[in-house]
Parts: structure tokens; sequence; C-alpha cells
């Protein structure tokens, strides 16, 4: 596992290099893609935090988008929340509007578990504002767990820095009602576009916990890496397949953290 890890954060590195050389020489100006969609639908559960809610062309009044996909684990907060090797399907539907200086945004995302009684719902709205190249949102979630019986209420704060086209930093923190902590993800990002219809994306990305993971320590909990494949179909569809692992850091006895590797995959419909 440390190999696969210290393999991936190379390949991560060269696709950052790769793609801030190509926009200081400008070799991929104009070259926009169909859809410019989140590739994925969980936030804080994929630990991947280069997307935002924007959905197609920006200059709509109002959009909408459709999501589904498959995980091969249902990881969330570093650890894999799911026992065996089971995995999850889900589905998203997430609309915005441009609205009060920024966006407006609200979607449901459903998840189901293929090898345990597990299901999950989850009812957001948040607003994001961009200032140059910084854009900052903030959203509340209502967490429904209906196989448990158990529900929850989230808030969280974000911003991204772009530091190019496709690159940048981005960091998200939740804070949950249930369990009265936070947990944040931090990750730096960029993306190769190979052309008008492919593109490759690449994050390495850092855990913290403050009391969200009950019982386990608080601080820096693991470093991780996400590398994905993003295709438009057509004008409004698109599909991503992706890879991801984490390396536990800090970890001490009787804790969930471990190493972890999994892939999945989406297709993303927007109007």
């Amino acid at each position: 596992m440390h190999r696969v890890q210290a393999q991936s954060i190379v390949v991560s590195l060269l696709l950052c290099l790769a793609s801030a050389q190509a926009e200081l020489e400008n070799a991929f100006g104009g070259s926009e893609k169909p859809v410019d969609a989140d590739t994925h639908a969980f936030l804080q559960k994929t630990a991947n935090l280069t997307h935002h809610h924007h959905i197609g062309n920006e200059d709509g009044l109002f959009e909408f988008g459709l999501s589904t996909g498959i995980d091969s684990r249902y990881v969330s907060e570093g650890r894999d929340n799911l026992p065996g090797e089971g995995g999850v399907y889900w589905g998203r539907a997430v609309g915005h509007t441009h609205a009060v200086g920024g966006t407006v945004f609200a979607e449901v995302l459903g998840i189901e578990a293929w090898e345990t009684s597990y299901n999950e719902i989850n009812l957001s709205a948040g607003y994001e504002y961009e200032v140059g190249s910084l854009l900052l949102g903030a959203a509340l979630s209502y967490l429904d767990f209906p196989a448990v019986g158990e529900t929850d209420f989230e808030a969280s704060l974000s911003a991204q820095w772009k530091l190019g086209a496709a690159s940048g930093l981005a960091t998200e923190w939740v804070w949950s009602e249930d369990t009265g902590g936070w947990f944040g993800e931090t990750s730096a990002f960029c993306g190769v576009v190979v052309n008008q219809n492919l593109t490759f994306n690449a994050a390495v990305f850092i855990g913290a916990n403050g009391g969200y993971v009950a019982e386990e320590h608080d601080g820096l909990n693991y470093l991780g890496v996400r590398i994905e494949a993003v295709r438009s179909i057509t004008e409004h569809l698109q599909g991503e397949i992706y890879v991801a692992g984490i390396e536990p850091l800090n970890k001490q006895q009787g804790e969930s953290l471990r190493d972890l590797l999994w892939v999945g995959g989406a297709l993303t419909v927007a109007f």
C-alpha cells in the first residue's frame, strides 16, 4: 500500500507540473468541456474538494443536474464505513441559480449499500460567492439513516483558491450536531486537458478530526490521493472514473484508520 500511495502521489505531482506548463504556454486555450458538472456525488465522503455546484452553462438563470454512480468502498472521514469489502450505489439531483450576487444551490443525495443493510438520504442547501480567484461557500445538510433510525444535521464552510485554469487549493470543514465536532479536508488539485472531451484530474489531500469522529484522536488523520478521468460523452452527458487511496497519520490503537484503496465511477446529465 505504501508503494501504491507513493506512486500515486508522484503521478499527481507530474500531472500538476504538466498542467502548469500547459497553462503557461496557453496550449489549451479555448477548449471548454460541454458539461462542467460535479463529477461525483459526495462532498467530504469522497475526499474530493475540487468540486463546486456550478453545472453547465454559467450564464443560465437556473440549471439542473442528475448523477448516478458506484463506489467500491464507502469512505468518509478517511474511514471505510461499511463492513467487509462492500461499497455503495448512489444517486444525486442538484439545482442552482445565480442570485444574491452569487450562486444558491439545493441537492438531494441517496446512498444504498450492496452488501449490507445501509441507506442514507442527504438534503442540502447552500450559497457560494466568487471573488476573483477565490470561491467561498456555506451549506446546511439534513442526514437521515433509515436502516439504523438515526438522523443528523450538519453545517459546512468551504473555500477554493484557483491558481490557474484547472489548478488550485481547496478546503472544506463540516460540523455535526450529533457529535458536536468538526472534520475538515484540505487539498491541492490540478487538471490536464487532453482534448475538448477528455480531462485528467489529480488531487492530494489531508484530513483533520476535531471531535467529529467520536473516540478517535483529534488533529491530522490521513494523507490521500485521488486521480480521475472525466469525459464529455455528449453536450449534456458526462462520465467519470477514478481511483483513490488513503494513508493513516498518527494512528492510535483501536482506531478505525487504515490503508485504503478504492475505485468508482459516475454519469452526470446536466440541463
